[in-house]
């Protein structure tokens, strides 16, 4: 019964060993903000030279939290963040966009004047964006760590005109587990055996 236990507690451990979010701050909740400003960086985030929009619910609502970005400020710029990888490894990027309430009015085939570029990995350059919806719209996608360390970065595309395309809720995992993940994996593992081999030695007296 005590292994039985033991192993219902290292399961979760196990089935969540490629669900550790890559990305920090990823939901834009660290930095504070009473309204909207413009921010030369956020926590975990490296800003372009025209710096990032923090919204607290205005020009739209966040996905998850209260806080979300824009990245067109008085003009087109781009967050970026660091994180470790593995070469070769795949990753799942997944994050959700949306244009303002307030947008320009869309181009004649129904595209917004805006949009969004992301890149991390083997992914050099990919749009997203240009609709011109409202609600948040989440986006799924793959990616290949071509370096121990990888760069995920978003541009704002479109008219440089600050009606830009926002940004939130932006997550990467693993598809294989991190190496502190297979540390709790064999620890709940080795906890399981330690049980067993008490339990036998009892059984054997």
């Amino acid at each position: 019964m005590r292994t039985l236990a033991i192993a219902l507690l290292a399961f979760p451990l196990i089935a969540s060993a490629g669900t550790v979010n890559l990305i920090q701050n990823g939901s834009f909740e660290s930095n504070q903000v009473a309204s909207w400003a413009k921010f030369n960086s956020l926590s975990g985030w490296t800003a372009g030279a025209l710096g990032v929009e923090l919204r607290n619910n205005v020009s739209g609502s966040a996905l998850d939290g209260k806080n979300f970005v824009e990245l067109d400020t008085t003009g087109n710029s781009w967050i970026s963040q660091t994180f470790a990888t593995v070469v070769g490894q795949t990753y799942t990027l997944s994050f959700a966009y949306a244009q303002r309430p307030d947008q320009k009015k869309p181009t004649s085939d129904g595209k917004s004047s805006n949009g969004l570029l992301w890149s991390a990995g083997n992914v050099s350059s990919f749009l997203v964006g240009q609709d011109a919806n409202t609600a948040w719209t989440p986006v799924v996608a793959q990616f290949k760590a071509t370096s121990s360390s990888t760069t995920l970065k978003f541009e704002a595309a479109g008219l440089s005109d600050s009606y830009g395309t926002s940004l939130d809720n932006i997550s990467v995992t693993s598809a294989v587990p991190e190496p502190s993940s297979y540390a709790l994996m064999l620890a709940g593992l080795g906890a399981m055996g330690l049980v067993a081999r008490r339990r036998a030695k009892r059984n054997a007296v």
